[in-house]
């Protein structure tokens, strides 16, 4: 389904939604999937993995996903990887704050499949 290796790091410190993701990733041969449980976690291994896409749970115990998503931009600027906002909230409860901080997608969970293979898809051929 993807034409390269695509690195990609599920944030969510809810463990069933973040297990959930990562078996619809397993569907794809190319993904290597890490994960991380919190904010600070997340913001180590995404700055020093590089990785292609990032799944980022709104929620998270020490800071809100936005605050993240600000948090690594400010840190890797144009590397910053291509992140998707992944929550269970209604997305018009702050995607406002989402666009005006630059997060590429917001998506309602469960996350749909075709969500995930458009992501997929963008990351792994640039288009």
């Amino acid at each position: 389904m993807t034409t390269k290796q695509v690195n990609v790091v599920i944030v969510d410190d809810d463990v069933i939604s973040l297990e959930v993701m990562k078996a619809m990733l397993a569907h794809f041969p190319d993904a290597n999937v890490k994960t991380a449980l919190t904010g600070q976690e997340a913001f180590d291994l995404i700055t020093e993995q590089r990785p292609d896409l990032v799944l980022l749970d709104q929620e998270l115990p020490d800071f809100n996903g936005v605050e993240l998503y600000c948090k690594v931009h400010d840190t890797l600027g144009e590397a910053t990887p291509v992140t998707a906002m992944v929550s269970g909230h209604k997305p018009e409860e702050f995607q406002a704050e989402c666009e005006a901080a630059g997060i590429n997608k917001l998506l309602q969970k469960p996350l749909a499949p075709g969500d995930l293979a458009e992501l997929m898809r963008i990351v792994s051929t640039g288009k």
